[in-house]
């Protein structure tokens, strides 16, 4: 074999490994076509091979194309996307998804800000060796001279397009594509994404209404992972005084959350949707009443206090929008220059409220704790040594566990002691406290802390704490805590709010599945994924250790 053949076949064979070590980043490279093939759609099965060894094809040629200015301009951008694939995967073990699409278009500022502050140095490596990687990417047509005429490089251009229509057509199940089509598809296809933004339908309820408490609250806490409080049995004494009370709270210990990102948390949380309609793809979470309507025929005043956005703002997060926000009685936007602030505001109004006569529902969005957490708390605050630090990467797990149990005496512990410090001056209340996810402190080397498309456990492990000072709510709650203990999930709290809003339990039961007054009657477990059912992650992950866990420990 002469060298200029024997230069070729290594050029060739390494394009072919670079692509079967990107394709081995898939957790299960194979499940869509396995699934499609389940279901027999064997005409989207056909197409998507057809498509997928088309970019195959497409991607030796953005190496051995000969060179031009068209490719010159281009060829840095697949380039970059290749190595945002890799930079993905080893910050979140798992290739760019979906969700992380969506997120990015969504929230391009922030999502820059965030990446730049908390995991800038870890992938600084890749951006390094970018430079060089263009050069020599660029020159290679000619080191060995495959004369491989030019126009053949509209081939890549055009599988960007293609594998944009493939993604649509199937919304985005089948996306096994090298990353230098599948990065920039997966970004324009969440940016041509469009959910369902109208009007909700109203409630069906026609039975009578007899309200249990005055005040109903429903707490949703910012990365609040419930195994790392003490009142739950955390090694270290996270929540002192949590731990203190022993009347007026019902603490149901481990729960589920619904997922690992805020915004479908949060969506479920206020519309109930139930989990076996889960992914929904009809969109019937953005369709059916929510909350505020429930609680508004109910004859209650509606509050939403939301510490994690500025009233200069003025904007919805969370798929609320104007339709469902009519339903609203009073805004408040809190969130105060000092972000750690923030929930101190919104826990003075939350008291001045729970003070007033007259039925009222609220619900708070807590600024809690985010990453980097030294943010989430003052310094004198510092009780668990050492911290992270300035421009420090998370990937010290001592350092960040440390820093986040003092965002938790901060923005947990000490948040409720000096909001039952004024209780007896409260109407009869209930008080619901959850977090919309957990958070991944290093628990598995990577540095992404939620929302990630391979999600450990601890991603969806959540508090669960009824608060109330009415005994008949307490001890309906105690006897369920006796067989639910650990069990409970997001799933329990729509139900909950609208039994304790005077809705009959046989109707709420049939509609929206069981109250925290019941035993659950499903594992405490999160869907990792878009809850729309759009790109190739859908599972639902447990709360409970693992097998290989449990060994591990022993």
């Amino acid at each position: 074999m002469s060298t200029s053949n024997l230069k070729k076949t290594i050029a060739l064979g390494g394009v072919a490994v670079l692509l079967l070590v990107e394709f081995s980043l898939f957790y299960d490279f194979f499940y869509p076509l396995r699934s499609l093939w389940y279901h027999g759609k064997i005409t989207e099965l056909l197409l998507s091979l057809i498509l997928f060894f088309w970019s195959l094809f497409g991607a030796f040629l953005i190496f051995f194309s000969s060179r031009s200015l068209f490719r010159r301009i281009t060829l840095p951008i697949f380039l970059f996307f290749f190595l945002f694939n890799i930079g993905s995967f080893y910050v979140s073990n798992s290739p760019i998804d979906f969700q992380q699409a969506a997120l990015i278009v969504g929230y391009f500022q922030w999502w820059v800000g965030a990446v730049v502050e908390n995991i800038g140095l870890a992938v600084l490596p890749l951006l390094i060796i970018l430079i060089p990687l263009i050069i020599f990417v660029e020159r290679l047509p000619d080191l060995l001279k495959l004369n491989i005429p030019k126009k053949f490089y509209f081939v890549p251009i055009g599988t960007v397009v293609l594998v944009v229509i493939g993604l649509q057509n199937s919304h985005g199940f089948f996306d096994r594509y090298p990353s230098f089509f599948r990065v920039p598809a997966l970004l324009i296809f969440a940016g041509q994404s469009h959910l369902y933004d109208g009007e909700r339908s109203e409630p069906s309820y026609s039975g009578s209404l007899g309200a249990q408490v005055e005040k109903i609250v429903l707490i949703v806490d910012e990365s609040i992972r419930a195994d790392i409080l003490g009142i739950n049995g955390y090694m270290k004494d996270s929540t002192p005084y949590l731990n203190s009370l022993d009347a007026g709270i019902v603490n149901f210990g481990l729960a589920a959350s619904s997922s690992n990102c805020s915004d479908f948390s949060n969506l479920i949380l206020r519309t109930g949707i139930r989990k076996e309609t889960i992914p929904d793809q009809t969109q019937m979470s953005l369709k059916k009443p929510s909350i505020w309507q429930f609680t508004k025929r109910a004859g209650y005043f509606n509050v939403y206090l939301d510490a994690q956005s500025a009233e200069e703002w003025g904007n919805y997060q969370n798929f609320m929008n104007e339709h469902e926000a009519t339903f609203i009685d009073k805004i408040l936007r809190l969130r105060q220059e000092t972000a750690y602030e923030s929930d101190r505001v919104a826990r003075d109004k939350l008291i001045n409220l729970l003070k007033q006569p007259g039925k009222i529902f609220i619900m708070i969005n807590k600024y809690g704790i985010h990453f980097p957490y030294f943010r989430s708390y003052p310094k004198e605050y510092n009780i668990f040594m050492p911290t992270l630090e300035l421009g420090e990467p998370m990937n010290d797990r001592e350092k960040s566990l440390n820093s986040y149990m003092n965002g938790v005496l901060w923005s947990v512990d000490d948040w409720f002691r000096d909001l039952l410090s004024e209780s007896r001056d409260f109407r009869k209340y209930a008080i619901i406290y959850t977090s919309d996810h957990g958070q991944n402190i290093v628990d598995d080397g990577t540095l992404a802390t939620h929302c990630r498309p391979r999600a450990n456990r601890f991603e969806g492990t959540v508090p669960m704490m009824v608060f109330s000072n009415d005994t008949t709510v307490l001890e309906h709650l105690k006897e369920a805590r006796a067989k639910s203990y650990d069990q409970t999930s997001h799933f329990q709290v729509f139900p909950t709010l609208i039994r304790l809003a005077g809705y009959k339990e046989p109707w709420v039961i049939n509609h929206y599945g069981a109250s925290l007054s019941e035993p659950p009657n499903s594992l405490p477990e999160f869907f990792v994924g878009d809850v729309h059912g759009r790109g190739s992650v859908r599972q639902w992950v447990s709360i409970y250790p693992t097998e290989t866990e449990n060994n591990h420990g022993r």
